[in-house]
């Protein structure tokens, strides 16, 4: 079996057997993290999944012998996203991480709404995601590393300022929602901050210096690289220190920071053309400021 078929078939097997009884027993030998807890595999999702997708934007990288997914997810009546990375040897799967961004546990959506819904409403991933590089403008793996990399730190500390690799129609879609090129609902009255900055580019939003108050992105992995296709799946978590609470845009614009630690535990996915970020999705949920990853980097 090709190795890109043999890895899809070993994330679909994880997939398949999400919520089953039969879980334990078929990756019993396999590490397990579920938001950066160690568990064993059988509880967390294992034991209260029960379906999962429709939606499921696969990333293989046969060289490393790893797959991950962005994936819709329902547990009784709640609905979530989740990200999926497993490693696999041969038919072995040996590590399997997952990270689930889910709703308040007493009520309400969170800040990003019905995302799982807008992700299973949009039919897949964008067909751009998938389309073979040709051989002549293809990257290496540390050439595409490296360009994940710029993103994470143009985002650190967030000045306006950097080098910022964007092509000019980069689509960014986090928590099922895209976040960027999205034209303000029609309507009298002056448009709000937070939808004159999802109007913006990827790269008008990063010269703004809008993300200042993300102190630091520590704990970068970049678990699957796929050449053929321009992919990087990476993980990191983004902390927030709560001492930036007033700062000012690159034009001198005085904002309002963030007064509380927090951390947020992404996974972020990049399709890179040219040496430029195209395509971006992320998923990210809130964890306990400084919360040490449950993976080396």
């Amino acid at each position: 079996m090709p190795e890109r078929a043999r890895l899809q078939a070993a994330i679909d097997r994880v997939l398949d057997r999400a919520g089953s009884d039969e879980a334990a027993s078929a990756f019993g030998g396999a590490r397990y993290t579920e938001n950066g807890q160690e568990l064993p595999v059988g509880e967390g999702l294992w034991a209260t999944a029960d379906k999962v997708g429709p939606y499921c934007h696969l990333f293989l990288d046969p060289e490393a012998g790893q797959a991950a997914c962005f994936a819709t997810l329902t547990e009784g009546r709640t609905r979530s996203i989740m990200a999926l990375r497993v490693k696999a040897t041969g038919a072995e799967v040996g590590e399997i991480e997952a990270i689930v961004a889910r709703p308040a546990l007493f009520g309400g959506a969170g800040a990003f709404g019905d995302g799982p819904g807008a992700l299973d409403a949009s039919g897949g991933a964008d067909p751009a995601w998938n389309e073979v590089i040709h051989p002549s403008e293809r990257i290496d793996r540390a050439g595409l590393r490296r360009v994940a990399d710029m993103y994470f730190a143009g985002l650190e500390r967030n000045d306006g300022k950097g080098d910022y690799p964007f092509s000019d129609d980069c689509i960014r879609i986090e928590n099922g929602f895209r976040t960027t090129g999205v034209a303000p609902a029609p309507g009298a009255g002056k448009t709000p901050y937070a939808e004159a900055f999802r109007a913006l580019s990827a790269k008008e939003q990063f010269e703004t210096g809008y993300f200042r108050f993300v102190d630091r992105i520590r704990d970068r992995r970049f678990p699957v690289i796929d050449p053929e296709r321009g992919l990087v799946f990476a993980l990191a978590f983004f902390d927030h220190s709560g001492t930036v609470r007033d700062y000012q845009l690159a034009d001198g614009t005085p904002r309002k920071g963030i007064d509380r630690p927090f951390s947020w535990m992404i996974a972020e996915a990049f399709r890179i053309e040219r040496g430029l970020i195209t395509r971006i999705e992320a998923l990210m949920t809130e964890c306990p400021y400084g919360m040490k990853p449950g993976w080396p980097a």
